[in-house]
């Protein structure tokens, strides 16, 4: 399989986890992305996408220390930036507006 290349593309990193956004955030860099974060709370993620001019996608965790990270889904939505969940919820948590 290859892989896609990320070199050079801007991506956020919303994880509440600490080892699972180091590691998240290493292979991204090692894949040559620049790694926005990592931040662990929907305010601190909607305070980064605001300063940002560019961002090219993000990979949000679900759930960021209790809080659905719905907010900044939309958030990354409205802008027209690609994102996916990495979690461990089921999908049928996830609602419709983000299939």
């Amino acid at each position: 399989m290859t892989r896609p290349d990320v070199s050079a593309l801007r991506i956020l990193v919303v994880e509440d986890e600490f080892l699972l956004a180091d590691e998240l955030a290493r292979g991204l860099r090692a894949a040559g992305a620049i790694v926005l974060g990592p931040v662990g709370a929907v305010d601190d993620a909607l305070d980064l996408i605001e300063a940002t001019d560019a961002l090219d996608a993000a990979v949000l965790d679900l759930n960021l220390q209790g809080e659905m990270a719905f907010p900044v889904a939309d958030a990354l939505k409205n802008r027209g930036v690609p994102f996916v969940f990495a979690t461990g919820y089921d999908e049928a948590v996830i609602p419709p507006r983000f299939s």
